[in-house]
């Protein structure tokens, strides 16, 4: 099977972020609000396969491929940028990224028939959260947990490399789709400040399913849901 061509869907939610950010902007006393810019890295677990669609692509290729779902997790790194309202609310955009690849093998008992297929699948999303913080200790407590929510724009890759073996003959196709989605995000975390530094630790939970176009995948949906277990460096900008 060879490549065919991406498709791109969903572009219509891409520009309603970039909306409200410019919004936010507008509010009087916005700009000379203190500013919030910050870095996280740390874990992404994926959603369990028995908390996926059955018409999921990757739990679908586990009827025929020897992986298992959790093999997905993997490093996901992010930023963000947050103005400050009053004592207890922060609001803004981030960005984060995420990508990981896994080789599924055919299992021993059908691989005896003479023929084999191995498939290497690749998840990548580069996601846009915009979302909201409240501290109910205020933003100047010496210990500062918080909770938040939002949304997160998601623009989503899904990529199959597979080799078939046929006794000495080996052959390889590809299958790629992309597109955008978006989906909520609820989060909560904690952080202390050391001088103009805030040093701390979130937890994310996001949940979305990305539309697969065609049938040359063996799922229609792509799950992009999971937990984020992060550890996060902020600065201030007073």
């Amino acid at each position: 099977m060879g490549r065919r061509p991406s498709a791109v869907r969903g572009t219509h939610v891409g520009g309603w972020w970039l909306f409200l950010l410019v919004g936010t902007l507008a509010v009087p006393g916005v700009a000379g609000a203190q500013q919030v810019v910050g870095i996280s890295v740390g874990q992404f677990s994926v959603v369990s396969e028995s908390s996926r669609s059955t018409e999921d692509v990757l739990r679908a290729n586990r009827g025929f491929q020897t992986f298992d779902i959790g093999d997905f997790d993997n490093i996901i790194v992010g930023g963000d940028w947050m103005l400050a309202f009053g004592d207890y609310v922060e609001a803004g955009a981030g960005l984060e990224f995420y990508q990981r690849s896994v080789s599924g093998t055919q299992p021993v008992g059908e691989a005896t028939t003479g023929s084999s297929q191995a498939v290497d699948m690749t998840v990548r999303t580069v996601s846009f959260p915009i979302t909201a913080r409240l501290f109910p200790l205020t933003r100047d407590a010496r210990v500062q947990p918080y909770i938040g929510g939002g949304a997160a724009i998601h623009f989503w890759r899904y990529t199959e490399e597979r080799v078939l073996t046929v006794g000495s003959f080996s052959g390889q196709s590809s299958a790629i789709d992309q597109g955008i989605t978006a989906g909520p995000v609820v989060f909560g975390g904690v952080r202390v400040p050391v001088g103009t530094v805030n040093i701390g630790g979130e937890v994310r939970y996001r949940a979305r399913d990305a539309r697969l176009n065609g049938p040359v995948f063996a799922g229609t949906t792509l799950n992009l849901g999971g937990i984020s277990t992060v550890t996060t460096i902020q600065f201030r900008i007073p």
